[in-house]
């Protein structure tokens, strides 16, 4: 999982530069206690969950276009 997650992370730094701010944590580490929030839920979601400015957006795979979309839209938010 981690692989294709940084095959997004790649393609979306790409496309965006620096302004996209990515990171893969493994839920089973401890840094996911940097992040209670997902934590919280966790056991009602499949796994990997796809979080867009603290906010769970997608589930149980990385729909690259999707993410891709939702991060062009955020960038143009003012």
């Amino acid at each position: 999982m981690e692989e294709k997650a940084e095959r997004l992370r790649c393609s979306l730094v790409e496309k965006f530069g620096p302004a996209v701010k990515f990171s893969y944590v493994d839920v089973e580490s401890a840094a996911i206690k940097n992040y209670p929030q997902i934590t919280a839920v966790l056991s009602q979601f499949l796994l990997p969950l796809t979080v867009l400015n603290g906010e769970l957006k997608y589930h149980a795979g990385f729909p690259a276009k999707s993410i891709e979309n939702a991060v062009q839209e955020l960038l143009a938010e003012p």
